[in-house]
């Protein structure tokens, strides 16, 4: 999965349960607790903490920030990638600290990154209208269809006031959610959903939930996401063994490095009530120039990773 898909992927995944709790929903048993306070989910739009890593035998990116999504999928986020590589040759590692700022409106999202002293712009394929509209739902049949992706709730901790569980959320329930919401799409998006999609069929996926039962209130959200970001990049090279993609070297080292090596945890904290514009732009994005190949150089450093 490319950097840029990774970042719409995990926007997905960890979005789907950033809710609230309602105390007059609470029960004992783990699963039906969770249940209950997915379905009391607040309606006001929520700041979310994130960070995202990305992690191999020569690499290490870490990607932090804060964002916000809207109901209408008006999306935004603004932080950074702390890129750390190690030449094998050399043995000598680098560090990079990379400004980034994402945005999506009307289906399109975009990104920018301030890298060689200017800020670079490329297009991301952007979340599907359906399929933000199925993660901020309110409504009680489409939050309930949500729930039938989760397989189970194992009770981890109550301490001070926060409960955490850990949520299992069945893989090819999951894929036909993102189906249904995404509806029909095209070019790079229908690529990158049908290639999510296949990446769950493969795999579960949990999440730790951890909420303040006094203030009814999400305080973290830890989503291993590693199983579905290999999988992914194992769908593309089961897509070039099976003659419907061709890749170059390049590419292909690339895709094995991610689909063998990597380990992605993402981590998101909620910080409060969103303001109108809580999130703020850089100053000078207008003057980006466009640029598709601003991360080329950390995919060769990906690729570099040893052959499977």
């Amino acid at each position: 999965m490319k950097l840029k898909k990774l970042l719409a992927g995990a926007l997905i995944c960890g979005s789907m349960f950033a809710c609230g709790c309602n105390d007059n929903y609470c029960h004992a048993d783990a699963k039906s607790d969770f249940s209950a306070a997915y379905l009391a989910s607040p309606t006001d739009n929520r700041i979310l903490l994130s960070g995202l890593n990305v992690i191999g035998p020569y690499f290490h990116g870490d990607l932090d920030g804060k964002g916000q999504m809207l109901s209408d999928g008006t999306f935004s986020w603004e932080g950074k990638l702390t890129w750390f590589f190690t030449d094998k040759a050399s043995n000598q590692t680098k560090e990079e600290n990379i400004p980034l700022y994402i945005e999506q409106r009307n289906g399109s999202m975009a990104l920018w990154a301030y890298r060689g002293n200017v800020w670079n712009k490329f297009m991301l394929p952007g979340i599907p209208a359906g399929l933000a509209a199925g993660v901020k739902s309110t409504d009680s049949k489409t939050l309930q269809a949500n729930l039938g992706a989760v397989k189970k709730v194992d009770e981890l901790t109550e301490e001070n006031g926060n409960k955490k569980v850990r949520v299992t959320l069945d893989g090819d329930k999951v894929a036909s959610l993102i189906g249904s919401y995404a509806g029909s799409v095209s070019g790079d998006q229908a690529v990158f959903i049908n290639r999510l999609k296949a990446a769950f069929e493969k795999t579960d996926i949990t999440v730790d939930w951890d909420y303040n039962k006094a203030k009814n209130e999400t305080v973290t959200l830890n989503v291993n996401l590693t199983p579905v970001v290999r999988a992914y990049a194992k769908a593309v090279l089961d897509e070039r063994a099976a003659g419907k993609i061709t890749l170059n070297d390049l590419d292909l080292k690339y895709y094995e490095a991610m689909g063998y090596f990597a380990e992605t945890p993402l981590y998101i904290s909620i910080i409060g009530v969103a303001n109108q514009n809580p999130i703020m732009a850089p100053a000078n994005l207008s003057a980006a120039r466009s640029n598709s190949a601003v991360f080329d150089d950390i995919k060769k450093d990906i690729a570099t990773t040893p052959n499977k």
